[in-house]
C-alpha cells in the first residue's frame, strides 16, 4: 500500500510539472501588454519627453517677447559733489536752484517693442514649428519603445520553442543511444553504432545548452525593457493593417513616418530661424513710456517728476559680425534641407526592402512549416520502419538531427517574419499600447502538433525486437514534451 501511494504521489507530480511547462492555463494568470510597462519603465522615453518640455517652455518665451517690457529703475548715488569752473557764484534771483551732487532717482519704465525686423515673428514661427516636430520626435521614441519592446518577447517566445525542440531531440537520442547500447549487448549493434550515437547525443546537448543560455539572456533583455517577468507578459498583437503593396507602403511612410515628419519640420524651423537672422539688417521701433522722480536735486528744488513718452527709431549702418551670422544661419537651413531630402530617401529604400524582406520571410516561413511538418511524419515512419529492420542507427540519428534543426530554424524565421511585422508598423507609427477592440492578432508560438510525440511513444511503448537474438525488451515509459509548429495561415 505504502509504495502504491508513494507511486501515486510521484505520478502526480509529474504530471503536474508537465502541465505547467505546456502552460495548462489550470489556474487563470493576468497577463500584462508589455507594451504599457515598456512606456513606464523607458528612460530614453523620459528624456525625450523632458526635452519635449524645454521645447514647450521655448515657445512659450517666444510669445511674450510680444509683451511690453516693464523695468523699476532706482538710483542712489553713495558719494557726489558738482564743481563749477569758474568757481563764482552763480546770480541768483530769489532760491539758489544750482546742483550740487548728484539726485537720487526712482522711476518705472515701460518699452514696447513696435517693430524688429520680424525678428520675433520668425523666432515664435521657428519655435511653434520646433514644439511640433518635437512632438514627432517623441512619437518616433515611443514606437522605438514598443517595438523594442515587443522584439524582445518575440525573442522569449521564440527561444522557449527552440529549447523545447532541442530538450525533445536529447529525449530521442537518448532513446536510440540507450536501444542502441542493448543491441550492442546482445551483439546486434557495433562499436561504432554507439559511438556514433554517443556522439550525436553530445552534439544535441550542446544544442540544449546552448538554447537554455540564448533564453536566460532573452529573458534578461525582456525584463530589462519592460521590468516584467516573461510569464506575466501577453504576446504583442501583429498589425492587421499594412497596405499590401510597396509602393501603397511607401507613400504610408513618407506620410506619417515620425521621424521623417520630425526632420521635416525641423528643416521648417531653421529655415523661419535664418529669416529672424535678417533683422539684424532692418530698423527697429520701439514705444517708451517712462515716470521718473528725482529727489535732492537741489537747495531749493527736492523733488522733480518727469513723465515722458517717446519713439525710439534705430536704423543699422553696420555692426561687425553681422553679414557672417546671417550667411551661417541661411547655410544651416540649406544643409537641413539637404538631410531631409538624404533622409527621406533612405527611410523610404529602408521600408520598401523591408516590405519586400518579409514577404520572402513569411514565404520562407511557410515553406520551413512544410519541410517539419514532412520530417515528423518521416520520423514516425522512420520508428516504424527501424523496429521492422529496414533502417540503420544511422538512418535515424539523421533523421533526428535534421528534424531538431528544421524545427528551431522554423521558430526562428517565424520570429523574424513577426518581428519585421512589427518593424513595418513602427515606421509607419501604428504601434501602440493594446486597447479593447485593437485590430490584429497576437503573436503565437508554433502551434502544438502530436505527431512526433505520438511516433516518439510508439517507439517507447511498443516492445523493441532485438534483430538476430530471441530476447525482447520493453523500455521504461517516460513523459515528453510536446512541440510545436507554424500555423501556414498564420497572418502577416
Amino acid at each position: 500500500m505504502q509504495f502504491r501511494r508513494l507511486r501515486a504521489a510521484n505520478a502526480s507530480a509529474t504530471i503536474g510539472f508537465f502541465a505547467i511547462y505546456l502552460a495548462i492555463p489550470a489556474v487563470a494568470v493576468e497577463r500584462l501588454d508589455p507594451a504599457a510597462a515598456a512606456l513606464v519603465a523607458s528612460f530614453a522615453l523620459r528624456a525625450e519627453n523632458a526635452r519635449q518640455d524645454g521645447a514647450e517652455a521655448r515657445l512659450r518665451g517666444a510669445k511674450d517677447v510680444f509683451l511690453p517690457t516693464v523695468s523699476l529703475l532706482a538710483d542712489a548715488p553713495l558719494s557726489s559733489r558738482i564743481r563749477y569752473s569758474p568757481e563764482i557764484a552763480p546770480t541768483t534771483l530769489g532760491l539758489d536752484a544750482t546742483p550740487r551732487s548728484a539726485p537720487s532717482q526712482l522711476g518705472i519704465i515701460a518699452d514696447l517693442p513696435i517693430f524688429d525686423g520680424f525678428r520675433r515673428l520668425n523666432t515664435l514661427r521657428s519655435a511653434d514649428t520646433q514644439v511640433d516636430s518635437g512632438r514627432s520626435l517623441v512619437a518616433a521614441k515611443r514606437q522605438q519603445v514598443l517595438l523594442e519592446a515587443a522584439i524582445a518577447v518575440l525573442s522569449v517566445m521564440r527561444d522557449t520553442q527552440v529549447l523545447s525542440f532541442r530538450v525533445a531531440q536529447c529525449a530521442a537520442i537518448a532513446r536510440i543511444l540507450a536501444a542502441t547500447q542493448r543491441q550492442f549487448a546482445v551483439s546486434d549493434a557495433t562499436r561504432t553504432d554507439v559511438a556514433l550515437a554517443r556522439s550525436r547525443m553530445e552534439a544535441a546537448e550542446a544544442g540544449r545548452e546552448r538554447a537554455s543560455a540564448d533564453l536566460a539572456a532573452s529573458r534578461v533583455t525582456m525584463s530589462r525593457l519592460t521590468g516584467l517577468e516573461p510569464e506575466r507578459v501577453a504576446p504583442p498583437r501583429l498589425p492587421g493593417n499594412l497596405p499590401r503593396t510597396a509602393d501603397a507602403y511607401a507613400a504610408l511612410v513618407r506620410r506619417a513616418n515620425p521621424s521623417l515628419v520630425a526632420a521635416r519640420l525641423d528643416a521648417r524651423s531653421v529655415a523661419e530661424r535664418a529669416e529672424a537672422a535678417t533683422a539684424e539688417f532692418l530698423p527697429t521701433v520701439n514705444l517708451q513710456v517712462s515716470r521718473f522722480s528725482q529727489y535732492g536735486y537741489s537747495a531749493a528744488l527736492d523733488r522733480i517728476t518727469d513723465t515722458t513718452t517717446r519713439l525710439l527709431a534705430r536704423i543699422p549702418l553696420y555692426e561687425p559680425g553681422a553679414f557672417p551670422r546671417v550667411a551661417e544661419a541661411s547655410a544651416l537651413a540649406r544643409q537641413r534641407g539637404y538631410e531631409v531630402q538624404d533622409t527621406e530617401r533612405e527611410t523610404l529604400s529602408t521600408a520598401r526592402a523591408n516590405f519586400l524582406r518579409h514577404a520572402i520571410v513569411a514565404d520562407q516561413a511557410a515553406r520551413l512549416l512544410s519541410r517539419a511538418e514532412a520530417l515528423r511524419e518521416s520520423v514516425s515512419g522512420m520508428e516504424i520502419e527501424r523496429g521492422a529492420g529496414f533502417r540503420t542507427i544511422l538512418d535515424e540519428l539523421n533523421l533526428q538531427a535534421e528534424l531538431g534543426d528544421a524545427e528551431s530554424g522554423a521558430a526562428a524565421v517565424a520570429a523574424e517574419r513577426d518581428a519585421l511585422s512589427l518593424a513595418l508598423a513602427a515606421a509607419a507609427g501604428m504601434l501602440d499600447v493594446d486597447r479593447p477592440g485593437a485590430t490584429g492578432k497576437r503573436a503565437r508560438s508554433l502551434p502544438r502538433t502530436a505527431a512526433r510525440d505520438q511516433g516518439s511513444a510508439q517507439a517507447r511503448f511498443r516492445d523493441l525486437a532485438i534483430r538476430g537474438s530471441q530476447s525482447v525488451i520493453r523500455p521504461v515509459q517516460e513523459p515528453v514534451l510536446r512541440l510545436s509548429r507554424i500555423d501556414p495561415g498564420d497572418p502577416l
